[in-house]
């Protein structure tokens, strides 16, 4: 049984606030989180690492997560990062 968004979607999204720069200063913008959750050998398939490429190029925070402190880095990240493995 498959579920989420769609194809490739990830296992874990969200909205996260983010504080921007001098041109809004002191208002937060919520910024969309996919994390996609692997087992430490799991294979990322080619429609997820789509995925997660898009919500990077339109400023999300993407990552694939091995484990909680690979998801709390990810998070801790100020601007995008490139996907950690």
């Amino acid at each position: 049984m498959r579920f989420g968004l769609c194809k490739g979607s990830s296992d874990l999204i969200g909205l996260r606030s983010v504080k921007v720069t001098t041109a809004m200063v002191g208002q937060h913008i919520g910024q969309f989180v996919a994390i996609e959750v692997k087992a430490p050998q799991g294979a990322i398939r080619p429609e997820q690492e789509s995925y997660l490429q898009l919500v990077q190029r339109f400023g999300g925070v993407a990552a694939i997560c091995r484990s909680v402190e690979d998801a709390e880095h990810s998070l801790a990240m100020a601007r995008p990062m490139p996907l950690c493995r």
